[in-house]
Order: C-alpha cells, then sequence, then structure tokens
C-alpha cells in the first residue's frame, strides 16, 4: 500500500512538471516564465555558495525564533487564560486585531520604529499567536467539567491532571495549528525580509534576484522556501507526535510497593481490632472520632433551599442519603466533598474518595490506568477479582459497558486512599444480582472507612443498616422541595 502511495504522487508530480514546461514552452520568455529545466539549473549554480548557506540558515533561524516564541506565548496564554476567565476577556480585542490587522501596514510601521531588526519576530507572532491560542483555548474548553472535579475530589498531582485531562483534549487542536501556523509563518516570514531586507536572508536573494530580472533564481528560491517549509512541519510535528504518546498501558498490574501493601493491612488490622472490642463488649467503649463534621450546612439556588443540615460521620459506619430526585442529594455530596461551598455553615472533613452520580473516567486509559490516576493502592489485579471481568483490565475506559463503567468508579474510590467514600446512586445501571455482588464488594474493602451513599431505589439488603442521613434538620421537607 505504501509502495502504491508512493507511485501515486510521483505520477501526479510529473503530470505537474510537465504542464510547467508546456506553460513555459507557450511562453517563450525566461524573464516572465522559466522552465523546470532553467529553474533547476539556477538552483544547482546556487547550492554550493556560501550566500546561498548563510541565507538559508540565517532565514530558518529567525522564521524559527518567531514560531517558537509565539507558539510557547500562545500555548501559556490559552492555559492561563483557560483558567482565569478575566484573562481570556481582556486578551480577546487583542487576538482579534492580531487577526484582521493587515500585515503590511504592520510591516511598515515596524521598520519606522526598529528597522529590520525584529520584524520577522514580530510578523511571526502576529500570523502563530492567535493560531495557536485560539486553537488551544478550543481544545481546553472541550475537556468534560467532570474530569477536574474528579482530579480535585481525588487530590490528584498536577502532572497526573495534565498528561490525562488536558493534553488529549488540546492536542488535535494543537496539531492542526501548528501545520497551518508553519506554513504561514515560512510565507509571511520570507515577504517582511523582502520588504526589510536584513543581511543573509532569503528574502534578500529574492529581492537581487527580482532585481537583475532572474526569474529561474526568484523559482529557485520559491522552492527552497517550500522545501524548508515541508521540512520544518514534517520534524516539528513528528516531534510533537512523539512527546505526545500516552503513558505505556499498565500491564504489571501486581507490582506493589511494601509501604502501599502495609498500609492496606494496617486499615484491616485496625478494623478487626474494632469489631473484636465492639464484639466482646469490653467494658471501657471505643471511642469513634468523627471524619466529617458539618454543621448548619445551608446551600440555595435562585432562593430556593436544597440543603439545611448538619452531617457527623464516625470511622466504620455506614450512612444513607435517601431521597427522591432533585431533592439535593448531589447538592449536599458536593458540599462535603468540597466541590461547593456553603452558603452558611462549615465542613471539617478527612480525605474524601467519590463516585459522582455520572461515571467519570479517563476514557483513553484502561481499567489499571484509571485506577492508579485516583491513586489506588495495593494489588489490584487481586483487588478487582469478583467486581470486573479480568477482560476488562487492560481495555480502555471507553469500550467497557455502562455496568463494568460504574464498578470501575466504584473500584476508583475503595481502592484510593481516603477517611470517607461517598458513592451517588452506586448501584445505577446494574442489575439486582449485580447489585448485591457489588455491594459485598464495597463491604469487603471498606477497611475501617466510613462511607455514605445516596439512592433513590431499592438498596441491596447488606446495606440496609446504614444511618440516615437529612438534607434537612427537620423530617418534613419544604413543599414543592
Amino acid at each position: 500500500m505504501k509502495k502504491k502511495q508512493i507511485v501515486k504522487k510521483a505520477v501526479i508530480l510529473l503530470i505537474w512538471l510537465g504542464l510547467w514546461q508546456v506553460t513555459a514552452l507557450c511562453v517563450k520568455n525566461p524573464i516572465y516564465f522559466a522552465s523546470p529545466a532553467e529553474v533547476a539549473a539556477a538552483l544547482f549554480e546556487k547550492l554550493p555558495t556560501a550566500a546561498f548557506r548563510e541565507s538559508v540558515i540565517g532565514s530558518l533561524i529567525r522564521i524559527l525564533y518567531g514560531f517558537l516564541f509565539s507558539f510557547f506565548l500562545g500555548y501559556l496564554s490559552a492555559f492561563a487564560a483557560h483558567k482565569l476567565t478575566w484573562l481570556g476577556d481582556f486578551l480577546s480585542p487583542f487576538i482579534t486585531f492580531l487577526k484582521s490587522v493587515p500585515i503590511a501596514a504592520v510591516v511598515v510601521i515596524l521598520l519606522i520604529w526598529w528597522g529590520p531588526r525584529y520584524l520577522v519576530l514580530c510578523i511571526s507572532m502576529m500570523v502563530v499567536f492567535p493560531n495557536i491560542y485560539s486553537n488551544m483555548r478550543t481544545g481546553l474548553g472541550s475537556i468534560d467539567p467532570g474530569l477536574p472535579e474528579l482530579a480535585k475530589v481525588y487530590r490528584i498531582p498536577l502532572k497526573e491532571r495534565f498528561f490525562w485531562i488536558y493534553r488529549p483534549a488540546y492536542l488535535p487542536y494543537l496539531h492542526s495549528a501548528v501545520s497551518v501556523s508553519l506554513g504561514i509563518c515560512f510565507k509571511s516570514g520570507i515577504a517582511a525580509e523582502v520588504i526589510g531586507l536584513p543581511e543573509r536572508s532569503i528574502g534578500e536573494q529574492l529581492y537581487r534576484d527580482k532585481i537583475y530580472l532572474n526569474t529561474a533564481g526568484v523559482f529557485a528560491w520559491i522552492i527552497v522556501v517550500l522545501a524548508l517549509s515541508a521540512l520544518t512541519e514534517r520534524v516539528i510535528l513528528k516531534g510533537m507526535k512523539l512527546l505526545a504518546q500516552k503513558p505505556a498501558a499498565i500491564v504489571e498490574s501486581a507490582a506493589v510497593s511494601k509501604e502501599n501493601t502495609q498500609g492496606r493491612s494496617s486499615r484491616e488490622q485496625d478494623l478487626h481490632e474494632r469489631k473484636a472490642q465492639e464484639g466482646a463488649g469490653t467494658a471501657a467503649a471505643y471511642e469513634e472520632k468523627p471524619v466529617l463534621n458539618a454543621q448548619g450546612i445551608r446551600k440555595s439556588y435562585d432562593g430556593k433551599i436544597f440543603v439545611d443540615t448538619d452531617v457527623t460521620m464516625e470511622s466504620g459506619r455506614l450512612y444513607c442519603l435517601k431521597a427522591p430526585s432533585g431533592s439535593g442529594k448531589t447538592t449536599l455530596l458536593r458540599v462535603l466533598a468540597g466541590l461547593d461551598g456553603p452558603d452558611e455553615g462549615h465542613v471539617d472533613a478527612g480525605r474524601i474518595s467519590m463516585v459522582f452520580q455520572e461515571n467519570r473516567l479517563i476514557e483513553r486509559g484502561n481499567v489499571f490506568r484509571n485506577l492508579l490516576f485516583a491513586g489506588c493502592e495495593g494489588d489490584l489485579q487481586a483487588e478487582l477479582a469478583g467486581l470486573l471481568p479480568e477482560r476488562t483490565f487492560l481495555l480502555p475506559a471507553s469500550s467497557l459497558s455502562g455496568g463494568e463503567k460504574r464498578r470501575l468508579c466504584i473500584a476508583m474510590a475503595l481502592l484510593s486512599p481516603s477517611d470517607i467514600v461517598i458513592l451517588d446512586e452506586p448501584f445505577a445501571g446494574l442489575d439486582e444480582a449485580t447489585r448485591l455482588t457489588t455491594a459485598e464488594w464495597i463491604l469487603a474493602h471498606l477497611q475501617g472507612r466510613a462511607l455514605l451513599f445516596t439512592t433513590h431505589e431499592t438498596d441491596p439488603e447488606i446495606l440496609s443498616g446504614a444511618r440516615t442521613v437529612a438534607l434537612y434538620k427537620y423530617a418534613k421537607l419544604p413543599q414543592n422541595s
């Protein structure tokens, strides 16, 4: 297939060269239109000269310097504007100006101010910066807003957030922007050199050939510029592709540090000791320390109160928040998890892991990658036994069924280090048998932590002993809630 493509391209190139030769024969004037042979002769005449090498190197350095400077400026500005809304609003008129202003007019002004010294740099910024910035903003704007919240709850390091949330979103847009910007940068950069005539530049050589009516020489320089542009684009895009390689899929799932294994074992031992004390009925009662204490929490939207309650949770206890859809369950969970601030009151909580109402996963990552993204510890392959089929472990999350995605989210919450596990309608989309086995798996991996789950459906019987958490301090809900 590759050989056929090469032959096809060669045939197309020969056809165009033939048309070029026919046109030159019809014109019969090398000053107006040089033939391919004349252009080739002019090119080979220039190649061995020092002036050719100095001009090519000089122009290439100026254009690449301008491109790279503008690229990183646009790249970083897009991230800053994505995080700071006011900065995006502030830069918007400037971006519109750069896209609309005539380049020739700017060239004249720059020549008056600074001469040809910074001309190529400024022109490169004019054509590259807005393109990189706009495409990056579009890519960053396409990020699922749930993923940054997931990262915030699980306290994901910035490096992991960058590689698995931000980078996959903007890369396709950035690749397109670089491909377009490089070609425009070479065109505008050489045009600026023709006007400014900096020493040791292709623009200067083009102007000289134009003065001497050396059309073949002009055509030869055009071919050089096209070749440089295509080669540079290929090298840079290849480099971007190598840098953008996804980290290798995690296949050695059983490799666990002793520290992590001991950490999980200590939680299990603590739970067993606690159960032994309670079961033996010791005289000295085991004093539970609250891992979450939320007092006077109130949250409302558009004047309608959704939450008005106190919540206290202790280690090793199960808590259930059961209410109709739309009554404020998710609102309370977001406040407790620190994603939304309460209008009144305060929340003092330990480290939280959470399953959201909808599945929030790194779709390109496999099961192990998602678990590691959430900071999960232990022998992950063994921990997943009984929850997910082994065939799914190395599949990307995007190819899992809805029920498998839900159980993966549950695994992320239970296998990550935390003091409190929050599950927002964890059994949604699961059949009755799977609900029961999933509930058993949750209890087996809770390991002394507090568990708060919400539901508006029938719970598995195994979780029926959970304490009730109310959305309101009084049992009766406000009317029209």
